[in-house]
């Protein structure tokens, strides 16, 4: 079983952080078929790509028939966009909920791989005072573009939002030896694995639990997807992430909203907390 970093040529970002990250590991051996790039290193994989990250559906039955690879996770490498242009560095799970205008398949989802980004997510924050990246912010975004098919856990880990931060050595060395750190670590520290429903793109609520309590997210979904967010989608995504709570943004989730997820919790057996309840119901032991 093999850990993939996944780049993409076409990404200055996602190339940034292969450069880095070939800085951390022992070589051993490259090989390149049908358009890709596998450079086996001692700790993992990493393969490039032509196209971008977001249409790469199927990539892990791909690396498996052109490679042999039995793929046993991939880290998409990659940049980050937005009309703020803010400084940002970023993790998040690919899918779609009603739509999938950018990669992927409507309500599809890929699988979520929470602990390695909770292992990065309190990794990063601390590369990111050593290296005096004072001026980007660290956040989780929300579940959204694709791939969403993907059968192998995954996530992307991002560097945002504008040329210059995606061909900043110093943020994509932080990010490189943060997503190292990652999947080549391990200690879950009883870290509890759990979807989230509400708040803004950047989620920052589950963005304060993913940092500061033993709540792994996985899968999250913003309140601009409510109307495309319904039971039996919900309980998929629950299911995907094996996920052991739900976890509401109460001040912006809708009453409609939280009676689907309450309903759904029971159905699936799993329990519901808003925000403020599991701040402190899994505060970190000791």
């Amino acid at each position: 079983m093999e850990k993939v970093v996944l780049c993409s040529r076409v990404d200055p970002a996602s190339m940034n952080i292969r450069d880095r990250l070939l800085e951390l590991s022992d070589f051993v051996e490259e090989e390149e078929k049908e358009g890709m790039k596998l450079i086996r290193l001692r700790d993992f994989s990493i393969v490039e790509i032509e196209h971008r990250l977001i249409y790469a559906d199927g990539i892990d039955r791909k690396l498996s028939e052109v490679f042999g690879l039995n793929t046993e996770e991939i880290v998409f490498a990659s940049r980050h966009t937005s009309k703020d242009k803010r400084r940002l560095l970023s993790c998040h799970v690919s899918g779609n909920v009603a739509t999938a205008d950018y990669g992927g398949k409507p309500y599809s989802l890929a699988k979520p791989a929470p602990h390695t980004m909770k292992r990065y997510s309190l990794t990063l924050v601390e590369k990111m005072k050593e290296y005096g990246l004072e001026e980007y912010t660290f956040s989780l975004e929300v579940t959204h573009h694709g791939p969403s098919e993907v059968e192998v856990p995954s996530a992307f880990y991002e560097i945002g939002s504008t040329e210059n931060e995606w061909k900043d050595e110093k943020a994509a060395k932080a990010v490189a030896e943060a997503i190292f750190e990652a999947i080549t670590g391990k200690g879950e520290e009883n870290w509890v694995v759990a979807v989230g429903v509400g708040g803004t793109h950047y989620a920052p609520r589950q963005t304060e639990l993913e940092l500061n309590t033993r709540i792994a997210f996985a899968h999250n979904f913003a309140k601009y997807t409510f109307e495309g967010l319904n039971k039996e989608f919900l309980k998929y995504a629950i299911e995907r992430s094996e996920a052991e709570i739900v976890v509401i943004d109460e001040k912006s989730t809708v009453s409609k909203i939280k009676k689907m997820v309450a309903e759904v919790c029971e159905e699936a057996g799993v329990e519901m907390y808003k925000a403020k309840q599991a701040k402190k119901e899994f505060a970190p032991v000791g």
